[in-house]
């Protein structure tokens, strides 16, 4: 019996750790800033008996943050989350949510994790939102900017990404720590 104990107190456990949850970081974290609503709820296995994954269907209603993606994400998007990771948001329930997400490519998903400031649109107050609508056109101006600069440049810089083939939650994982560190 003691031996068992010793083994399960010597196991390394994930957890999720965050520091300093707001709406700013979340906002420049994230890869989508919208408000939606969840209508549509599938619960698959895992390949454990007790997890499951969720797919929850959103309905975009409102974008403050985000690129074209090839037309995708402009009406309707799909969250993954895994009761397998301990940072995944799962929306579970039909509600309207300001939600914070990344883009996975590998599978088109959307998720979202503890460590951005998706809520219940009921939870986030009038001020909150004043605040994302500067953040969001902020965001549009910078891109503007961005975008100008290419425009009227005649340099190019080439720039080789040899991490295309690195799962990107683990990559924004990494980054993520790096910043809080």
């Amino acid at each position: 019996m003691k031996t068992l104990f010793a083994l399960l107190l010597s196991i390394n456990i994930l957890a999720c750790k965050c520091d300093n949850v707001s709406l700013k970081s979340s906002f420049e974290s994230a890869d989508l800033v919208f408000i939606g609503s969840v209508f549509e709820v599938h619960r698959t296995p895992s390949g454990f008996k007790t997890l499951d994954n969720y797919l929850s269907k959103v309905k975009i209603e409102k974008i403050y943050k985000g690129n074209n993606y090839d037309g995708y994400y402009t009406d309707q998007a799909t969250l993954f989350g895994s009761q397998l990771r301990s940072c995944d948001v799962i929306l579970n329930e039909k509600n309207q949510y300001l939600i914070f997400a990344f883009y996975e490519p590998d599978t088109g998903f959307l998720f979202s994790e503890h460590c951005l400031y998706t809520k219940k649109l009921s939870d986030i107050s009038a001020d909150e939102l004043q605040t994302l609508d500067i953040l969001s056109k902020e965001y549009q101006q910078k891109l503007k900017l961005e975008s100008s600069k290419i425009t009227n440049s005649d340099d190019f810089e080439i720039v080789l990404d040899d991490t295309f083939n690195q799962p990107n939650r683990k990559i924004i994982r990494l980054n993520q720590e790096i910043k809080y560190l």
